[in-house]
Formats: structure tokens, sequence, C-alpha cells
């Protein structure tokens, strides 16, 4: 089956998504009827072109927020792809990780009936495993959007508003430094290094040193 296809039942989502950046830029991208929620693929044109991996209804579902984050209880959450990912390549590990990742995540929050919000971070595996043979991260991080702050301000439909939080591959490094100095600072020193959300199998950590020794 081709995993760009259905046209059926669009979502208020992808009608406004379609409205934004043009309808030929959003397409269905659905593996198998066993795939927990329904994603979009997203064509997008900025100085580095890119597609965007979404959810296409996890906003249907009211997150159980905290008060300090009243108002941000419907999310759709998304990776960001680099142009020469190919995501379509539904049987390759090195590709297709971010679409079995984003589905976890999906379902996680919904049967637990629990919420995210910028700084929820989640390890691959226990202990820790690398998300690919290629990309040597062992953790994800939400968070807002950093590279496409612009284009995925909150959305507002006609009755709701829908808030996005980009997936973001750490190493351990990171991560033990988010946990241990908080999600404000990392991710200042995160954008300071001018690390966002697009993978990329070649990143290091921001924390490596610069210096190196020779023997």
């Amino acid at each position: 089956m081709d995993p760009i296809n259905g046209e059926s039942n669009m979502s208020e989502l992808r009608k406004a998504l379609e409205a934004k950046i043009g309808e030929h830029r959003v397409h269905s991208f659905n593996r198998s009827s066993d795939d927990y929620i329904d994603l979009l693929l997203l064509d997008i044109e900025t100085k580095v072109p890119m597609k965007i991996l979404m959810t296409d209804g996890l906003s249907e579902y009211s997150m159980p927020v905290p008060q300090k984050y009243k108002g941000r209880e419907l999310n759709e959450i998304y990776f960001a792809l680099p142009s020469y990912w190919e995501i379509e390549e539904t049987d390759n590990p090195l590709m297709k990780w971010p679409v079995d990742q984003i589905q976890k995540l999906a379902k996680h929050v919904i049967e637990n009936e629990t919420w995210y919000g910028p700084g929820h971070t989640f390890s691959n595996g226990n202990p820790p495993q690398s998300l690919s043979g290629n990309m040597k991260q062992n953790h994800l991080l939400l968070s807002d959007p950093i590279l496409l702050e612009d284009l995925f301000q909150p959305l507002s439909l006609e009755d709701k508003v829908i808030h996005f939080l980009a997936i973001i591959p750490l190493f351990e490094d990171e991560f033990d430094r988010k946990m241990s100095s908080g999600y404000f600072k990392f991710i200042r020193k995160f954008r300071a290094k001018n690390g966002n959300e697009i993978l990329d199998d070649y990143r290091t950590s921001i924390y490596r040193s610069r210096w190196r020794f020779f023997g």
C-alpha cells in the first residue's frame, strides 16, 4: 500500500494546514489500518527544504494539563525530517523509526490519560538504546518549535486552539543536563548552539568538548 494516501474524512487540522501552506504540500501518511493514529506528511520550503511528520488527531484528546499550562490541552506532535530522509521506506529501520516513535508517543499519552508539554522527555528503552544504527541519540525531548516557531504558532480553529510540540532526539549527556538544570535553561543553551528540531544523523552533543587531545 502506498503510504501517502487516503483523502476521505479530511480533518479540520489538515484543512487548516492546507490553507496555510498549500494543498499540494499536505499529504496523508498511513502505513496500515493498524496504525494507532493518523499522520500527515508536510513538504516545507524554508532555507533548507524539509518534511514534517505530524500526528493528525492527537488534538482530539484534551490533555489534563496542570494550571501552569492551562490553555494548552490540545496538541499535535511532529518530527522535522531533512530533505534526504526517505520516510516512505517503511521497511528500512534507518528511516522508519520516527513513524514508530510518533505512534508510540501518541498511544502512550492517550491510553495513560496523561499530558505532554515542553520539556517532557522519554528514553528509548531501558536501558536507553540508540534510536537507529545512524541516530545515536537515545532519548526524545518534546519542545516548543524552534526553527519552525513562526510556522507552527498555535492554530486557532472554530472551537479550539491547537499547539504544536517538536520531538527532538537527545544524547545521554544532554538528557542528564536537561534533568539536572531544567528544560528552560537547557533549551536556551541548545538554541544558542544552533540546535533545532531537524533530525540530523551527524549532530554531536552540545556538551561535546571543543578540545581534542592527541597522544
